[in-house]
């Protein structure tokens, strides 16, 4: 779950308070970590009156890339409208801060023909998920101009190695459970395409530096990754070496995923100054350490 991931990280890090805002109580209790716990988050009570400068990091949305939707109509209403509410309320409130919002690099972009992607790339979704994004970006930038504050939007790859994780979330824990455990992993796709995985903690940074970012009422955007691409048949190979066990496959077709998606990093090493550190392997050993560390418990 990287909105805790987040609110830990940025707790101990940012000189200011922070606070979460979310439905439930963060799922571990850790010091210091300051949480708001509403009925709807996407109503924006929780802003103090007084609040008219904060920075707020959006990381409400769709999670599951595969959701569908009957019609655009249920969509929009469902997973659109609420945000951009949400954002026109904190205006009526005064504010006029700073906001960042956690879209999708391996959704927004959709099919692309050359890699790394870059941020100004065609962004053509295949699916309900990267199109909500896509409309989410277009929307806000339309409000942060009209209103004048600032945006900072974050096309984020594939996060893994979060602490909490969420069962439609991360196909590297599941391609773990599948070594451990011997159960075959389902395999959407023939596994040759490429994707970008970001280590959390490496996120959490970008993220962090992002919020700090003061250009004036301007919007930018960024792509979040590792600038090198991973397919789930390396993912797949990798595991069994670290683990020595052989994992089974059951392949379903799809017609929802990308192809290839690995994003250009370049403008956020150079605008952030920031850097990923953590590569997938040591990611990933990382990972089946801590699984094999729960099954001897």
């Amino acid at each position: 779950m990287l909105g805790f991931e987040l609110l830990d990280h940025l707790t101990h890090r940012m000189t200011g308070p922070v606070m979460g805002i979310s439905r439930r109580a963060i799922p571990m209790e850790k010091p210091g970590l300051r949480n708001q716990v509403c009925d709807d988050p996407l109503l924006p009570d929780w802003l103090p009156q007084a609040d008219k400068d904060s920075t707020i990091i959006h990381c409400a949305g769709l999670s599951n890339p595969r959701k569908y939707f009957d019609n655009m109509a249920s969509l929009a209403a469902q997973e659109i409208a609420p945000h951009l509410a949400m954002v026109e309320g904190l205006v009526e409130k005064g504010w006029l801060g700073h906001l960042v919002f956690l879209s999708s690099g391996g959704a927004v972009y959709g099919d692309v023909s050359t890699l790394p992607i870059v941020e100004t790339a065609p962004r053509l979704p295949k699916g309900h998920y990267g199109l909500q994004k896509l409309i989410l970006e277009d929307s806000l930038a339309f409000l942060a101009r009209r209103h004048g504050f600032r945006l900072t939007i974050l096309r984020v790859g594939n996060p893994y190695g979060a602490t909490i994780r969420k069962r439609e979330q991360g196909v590297i824990p599941v391609i773990i459970d599948a070594s451990l455990e011997g159960t075959p992993f389902q395999m959407f796709g023939d596994g040759r395409a490429l994707r970008d995985y970001v280590h959390v903690k490496d996120f959490c940074v970008a993220v962090e530096k992002a919020s700090l970012r003061n250009a004036g009422a301007t919007t930018e955007t960024f792509n979040i990754g590792s600038g090198t691409g991973t397919s789930l048949r390396d993912l797949i190979d990798l595991v069994t070496a670290i683990t020595d066990k052989a994992i089974s496959c059951a392949i379903h077709p799809t017609d929802v995923d990308v192809t290839s998606n690995v994003l250009d990093i370049s403008k956020a090493k150079r605008a952030l100054d920031w850097t990923p550190v953590i590569g997938i392997k040591a990611g990933v050993q990382q990972l089946i350490l801590k699984a094999q560390q729960r099954q001897t418990i």
